[in-house]
């Protein structure tokens, strides 16, 4: 399904300062932890469905909670009701791993995330993009490079190429008809080489891209000497048994692995559209993976207790936070933070929305998704509906924190 400027916004999840209490005055909630959870997760979907009308099993929530007392996997309007086992696409969750990765071998020496990018990239003209000299590997991390963002942006109309003024992935899933195009590395750092695409000058303020993980990729490649996708399957799936969880980068492996979470896209007038096959190859390091509920809470908590591989100082150095963008707020290596839920990552990708957060302090984990969307008649207002089933998302993820606290 071709993707809309709309949904290339959707990789940013933004926390507000709304709460859920609308929906819970309804009636008394109950005492029961899980119980609690499951009211809370059926009042979001409550809220939504008398303002968008949502059918019978064509778009919900799951939350998971983790925490010292005990975990709790709860859903509403997703029959079957959502396993533990159950695959669904995790977006930008997926750049946790990058970061990871990155991290283990800046640890081994085999990096220092301080060099500039140069000395860990091809020697070709796909990799000569602006200002590389002067881009580190932390600055790729931190999303303060400048790198041009493919994905999520649409190419300028003065450039002289047949995909100016669209998304390259477009041009070619659409305009060329290649749905099941495999995309790589060296294709997608190429168009911003061959263009001489930059945002902003290296280390000068934050932008989020993609595409600046795709480098990430490649780096990984070049100083550990295996494929991305190998990579991370050899030094954290298996050795951590996150049987569940797997890379997507070839565009003929659309459909996830059963059992997994349906998605649903609400387009207004239409009956609700099946988001579940996908080309994911544009998207390796930044996106393209599929977890499962249990997996990636064990992935979050493992990795932040230095369980995963990285020292407790490696980890420390992620988690150092800088103020990024009013979206965003703050953003280390790799990691995002907020008050009251912890480190973690926000992901969006049609039609799955998450929030994942371990927070040290009390040592919970919550993972918060909705596995649909809605567009509208207008950018604005689809954006607005997108920016509302958002908040409900982090906004409930911080409440069952609370709950799971008390």
């Amino acid at each position: 399904m071709k993707l809309t400027p709309l949904f290339l916004l959707i990789t940013i999840l933004i926390l507000g300062s709304s709460t859920l209490q609308s929906c819970l005055q309804d009636h008394a909630p109950p005492t029961n932890v899980r119980a609690q959870l499951q009211y809370l997760t059926d009042s979001l979907y409550q809220r939504f469905n008398e303002k968008w009308g949502i059918d019978k099993n064509k778009g919900g929530f799951f939350l998971q909670v983790n925490s010292p007392a005990g975990s709790n996997l709860v859903s509403s309007n997703i029959e079957p009701g959502v396993q533990g086992n159950f695959h669904y696409r995790i977006a930008s969750l997926s750049k946790i791993f990058t970061a990871a990765a990155i991290m283990l071998l800046h640890q081994e020496g085999k990096l220092t995330i301080t060099d500039f990018i140069p000395s860990y990239l091809p020697t070709t003209p796909a990799y000569d993009i602006p200002n590389k000299n002067q881009i580190t590997i932390k600055q790729l991390l931190q999303h303060r490079a400048g790198v041009f963002d493919i994905t999520n942006q649409d190419i300028p109309t003065t450039v002289n190429q047949p995909y100016a003024g669209k998304r390259y992935s477009d041009y070619v899933r659409d305009d060329l008809n290649q749905d099941t195009h495999t995309f790589t590395f060296d294709e997608l750092v190429g168009i911003v080489a061959q263009n001489k695409l930059s945002n902003f000058a290296p280390g000068t303020t934050f932008g989020y891209s993609n595409t600046g993980y795709n480098l990430l990729g490649k780096i990984i490649e070049k100083a550990s000497g295996v494929a991305y996708p190998d990579f991370i399957r050899t030094r954290f799936l298996e050795p951590l048994q996150l049987t569940n969880t797997y890379n997507v980068w070839q565009g003929t492996d659309q459909r996830m692995k059963d059992p997994f979470v349906d998605s649903h896209l609400h387009i207004p007038g239409q009956s609700p559209i099946g988001t579940l096959e996908d080309n994911m190859s544009v998207h390796v390091t930044e996106g393209d993976m599929v977890s499962t509920p249990a997996d990636i809470t064990r992935w979050i908590e493992l990795l932040l207790t230095g369980k995963a591989g990285l020292t407790p100082q490696t980890v420390s150095m992620m988690q150092e936070m800088e103020v990024a963008d009013v979206s965003h707020g703050v953003y280390g290596l790799g990691l995002t933070f907020n008050d009251g839920l912890g480190f973690g990552h926000d992901g969006a990708h049609l039609s799955y929305i998450s929030t994942l957060r371990y927070n040290p302090a009390t040592k919970t984990t919550v993972l918060m998704v909705a596995n649909f969307f809605k567009t509208n008649t207008t950018p604005e207002t689809s954006y607005n509906d997108f920016l509302e089933l958002a908040l409900g998302v982090r906004n409930t993820a911080l409440r069952a924190a609370q709950i799971a606290n008390k």
